[in-house]
């Protein structure tokens, strides 16, 4: 998305392989310079004459949760209970890969 928008706002210059496409229909856009500083990351956009609400259903009923990431800070506090964890000694390597 990103690199899309940059290309719509630089002027096409001879020699470009889309010149002759491009030449007739630029227009400057900064504008969309303040849109290109908000995408950051996975970032995703949605362009839409609907309705906002129904739109927002969709995107609800599609989301599941993903897992922890390492550094990532929990929204709410988090307690586990000391207990076996159920692996054998060989595998708490995973547990160390997540400095827990």
């Amino acid at each position: 998305m990103k690199a899309a928008l940059n290309r719509q706002m630089t002027k096409p210059e001879e020699g470009d392989e889309d010149y002759e496409e491009r030449r007739g229909n630029f227009k400057e856009r900064p504008e969309l310079e303040k849109l290109v500083n908000l995408l950051k990351g996975n970032t995703g956009v949605i362009f839409t004459n609907g309705d906002l609400s129904e739109i927002k259903k969709v995107i609800d009923s599609e989301a599941r949760e993903a897992p922890a990431k390492v550094g990532a800070i929990a929204p709410d506090d988090v307690s586990i209970k000391a207990g076996p964890t159920g692996l054998d000694p060989k595998q708490t390597a995973f547990f160390q890969t997540l400095n827990i």
